[in-house]
């Protein structure tokens, strides 16, 4: 028998009807909420993941797709199908004078499907402040995104 391998078309997530949401819980340096504002400024829809657990705990998969919209005007969402979470694994050390990542590792779910769709990591962190790494990760996924 042959295994068929399905490819991905990364243009096809990031449009404008595209919700995303970061799975991680704040940490002490802002992480997350300088993560969520970059992808912001890069175009990206973000909401809580809190949100977006709740509406895909409510979605109906079939029928009653006023529901669906409902959730959708209620948690912010774009399209109940077009939900993806970013699941980061990074750590970070502090120097005294600024805040350095050592490594930093994403994957992107499809909250629909619980399959995932893209991963990452990018390491060499050390050389730049925090702000200016999280920048480069934010367009290094924006980047394989829309390719």
């Amino acid at each position: 028998s042959s295994v068929t391998y399905k490819k991905i078309d990364y243009s096809v997530i990031l449009d404008d009807e595209t919700t995303f949401c970061i799975s991680n819980n704040e940490d002490k340096i802002g992480t997350i909420r300088n993560l969520k504002h970059l992808f912001e400024e890069e175009g990206f829809h973000m909401i809580p993941f809190e949100n977006a657990s709740k509406a895909m705990n409510n979605k109906k998969t079939f029928g009653e797709t006023s529901l669906n919209k409902d959730l959708e005007k209620a948690f912010n969402i774009k399209n109940i199908d077009k939900v993806f979470v970013i699941i980061l694994d990074y750590s970070y050390s502090n120097d005294g004078l600024d805040t350095y990542y050592k490594d930093f590792k994403y994957s992107i779910v499809n909250l629909n499907n619980g399959k995932s769709i893209g991963w990452g990591f990018t390491y060499a962190a050390e050389l730049s402040p925090k702000r200016n790494n999280l920048k480069k990760v934010v367009k290094k996924i924006k980047q394989k995104l829309l390719n």
